[in-house]
């Protein structure tokens, strides 16, 4: 273990958050990245041209941040893409990378930089334990992808007993990227703008190392449920706004690019998928929602989006 500690001591570790219009919940975020018992050599904030005074924040609080103000909103993924960069350009070994909500358990860091797995040369990233306000464990963000059924399913909670486990997919919350991982496979695609930003980039990185959960290391997530653009509970039955388009489009993108290549039949569940799930949108919209043109005209064009592979930010479906 000594020769495990005096190896990690010396790896340099950079948190990545990127925020927009959320200082009270990025000011949490930071303070608990500040006090981590293994501390950070660096916190990079990407802010995507905040309205709500953000700037003013780091110039009163966290001067020994760095922060970078982009000159206009390029969304979580183009965030990401941008924190990431300006992370590895600074050299450092990995990066924790992680929503303006989140909010890092003291020893979090320490429990990752402390597991033998970050060691190991194909381990490309290495997740944290995402845990609502009350403690519970929130499963959907680490997922085994099934490249046939086209499905992302929860590691079962059992899993979150062992030292660590394998996964396929996760969320940008709490996920430590190793420099390794951006020489061989690149950046976050920025033309997600939101949405499924981390389920592409995870999947990419599955072609050709690991991906591991240490469910010793834990961060709260505070507001899963929120619109990231408004910071309003998303009410998905009732009405869809910007962030559904977005949703619609990038799914459908992410899992034609990674479902199982080969004969005709292996790309048949695929657009089976699109079809049922088109169907049960929209009877589910025409029944459910209280703005039902909208809606269908949002998960329409971000079905035809998606097939065409028509990425970037869309003027017409932008958060407000």
């Amino acid at each position: 273990m000594q020769n495990e500690d005096s190896a990690t001591s010396s790896i340099s570790i950079c948190a990545v958050v990127v925020t927009f219009n959320r200082k009270a919940l990025l000011a949490e975020c930071l303070t608990a990245l500040s006090n981590q018992t293994r501390r950070l050599n660096e916190i990079i904030v990407i802010d995507n041209a905040s309205s709500d005074g953000t700037e003013v924040l780091f110039k009163a609080q966290f001067l020994d941040v760095t922060y970078l103000r982009l000159p206009e909103n390029i969304g979580g993924a183009g965030g990401f893409h941008e924190g990431m960069k300006l992370a590895y350009e600074k050299g450092h070994d990995w990066i924790w990378v992680m929503d303006d909500d989140a909010v890092a358990m003291p020893d979090a860091l320490e429990k990752l930089a402390r597991s033998p797995a970050i060691l190991v040369d194909n381990v490309y990233a290495m997740a944290s334990t995402v845990l609502d306000r009350d403690r519970r464990i929130v499963q959907w963000h680490r997922n085994i992808f099934d490249c046939r059924r086209l499905e992302e399913t929860p590691v079962d909670a059992d899993r979150y007993r062992d030292e660590y486990f394998q996964i396929d997919t996760a969320s940008f919350v709490g996920l430590l990227v190793s420099r390794k991982a951006i020489k061989d496979v690149g950046l976050p695609l920025k033309d997600l703008f939101v949405y499924y930003d981390d389920c592409e980039y995870s999947l990419r990185m599955r072609q050709k190392g690991i991906i591991l959960t240490v469910p010793a290391s834990k961060v709260f997530h505070s507001s899963g449920s929120l619109d990231p653009g408004t910071g309003k509970p998303i009410k998905w039955l009732r009405h869809s706004g910007w962030g559904h388009y977005y949703a619609t489009r990038n799914h459908i993108y992410t899992y034609r690019k990674y479902a199982r290549p080969g004969l005709l039949f292996d790309r048949l569940p695929f657009y089976t998928m699109i079809g049922l799930g088109l169907a049960y949108g929209v009877l589910q919209t025409l029944v459910f929602r209280e703005y039902r043109f909208q809606s269908l005209r949002l998960r329409l064009r971000g079905t035809w989006d998606g097939l065409r592979a028509k990425l970037g930010k869309n003027n017409n479906f932008l958060p407000r």
